[in-house]
């Protein structure tokens, strides 16, 4: 028995059902079945019994479920205490996002937060595609994560940071490098340059697509984020970007067009509630001040 079945058992108790509970979890619901069966095998008892479209529990689930609970906060309490003494006398918080939230609205967080505390050590890694963000942060490998779209649900907590808008940006031209408005044709017709499927950018790509009917073809795909201004301004493609890597291409010869309708991206961070170490407060203490003074701008 491990710490993920545990997890996986009480959050279809909490859902009442196998599909509702993936949903939560963001995982493939054969991946949550297999795990439970292995869970019940284990402890040579059913937990669930499936009763019209969802799941309820049998005796031996519910007095699973009392242990099950204390059990997963004493591995937070013990993550909270080891964590908290850092790594030779500095606290330390590791943080999972792709490179296109790193820039933004990262670095504005852990500039800040490294002002006003230059002892804290941050580790920052690049996660394969959004379900491991979420993973990675409900297993307590991390203390927070970056991810666009939806958050998931407890026993993780969000905060929306920022939206972006995306921007077409399209091989230098003749015409000016700015004020143009562009729809998803005219990015087809240039030819797509994207990351790999299930990243960020992409997925923001194919949902784009998909809703103005096209095919999800991209002509050059790269896993290096920092190429993919290069290529633009090569004359490989076009890209689809968020507002501050836009920018830059814009300044270096790279004609920028708003989309219509326009696209954008909300960017939560994400993290365990109730189970983080004192440095991992002070970064959401000092995300929740950009955001509300992001807020108080805008209403000015």
């Amino acid at each position: 028995m491990d710490r993920r079945h545990l997890e996986y058992f009480l959050a279809i108790a909490e859902a009442g059902s196998f599909t509702h509970a993936a949903r939560v979890l963001s995982i493939a619901q054969p991946s949550l079945s297999y795990a439970v069966r292995g869970l019940e095998k284990e402890l040579g008892e059913t937990l669930f019994e499936r009763h019209g479209r969802g799941v309820r529990l049998t005796p031996a689930g519910q007095a699973l479920v009392g242990p099950a609970r204390r059990t997963l906060r004493a591995f937070g309490r013990a993550e909270v205490a080891v964590r908290g003494a850092g790594d030779s006398g500095f606290a330390l918080v590791r943080v999972v996002t792709n490179t296109v939230w790193a820039l933004d609205p990262l670095v504005r967080v852990v500039g800040e937060l490294r002002q006003l505390r230059p002892r804290l050590r941050l580790e920052i890694t690049d996660p394969a595609s959004r379900t491991v963000v979420i993973e990675q942060v409900r297993a307590g490998e991390v203390d927070f994560g970056l991810l666009a779209g939806t958050p998931p649900g407890r026993p993780l907590a969000s905060l929306a940071m920022v939206e972006l808008e995306l921007v077409a940006v399209l091989p230098p031209g003749t015409g000016p490098h700015h004020g143009l408005v562009a729809d998803t044709a005219e990015l087809v017709r240039h030819g797509l340059i994207s990351t790999p499927p299930g990243t960020a950018l992409r997925s923001l790509l194919d949902e784009r697509l998909e809703a103005d009917g096209f095919d999800r073809v991209v002509a050059v795909e790269t896993a290096h984020v920092a190429s993919l201004v290069p290529l633009v301004l090569a004359g490989a493609g076009a890209a689809l970007l968020p507002e501050a890597m836009a920018a830059d291409a814009g300044a270096k010869g790279a004609r920028l067009a708003r989309l219509d309708p326009p696209s954008r991206a909300a960017v939560h961070l994400v993290w365990r509630e109730h189970l983080l170490t004192e440095a991992g407060r002070s970064l959401l203490d000092v995300a929740r001040s950009i955001v509300g003074a992001a807020d108080h701008r805008d209403d000015l």
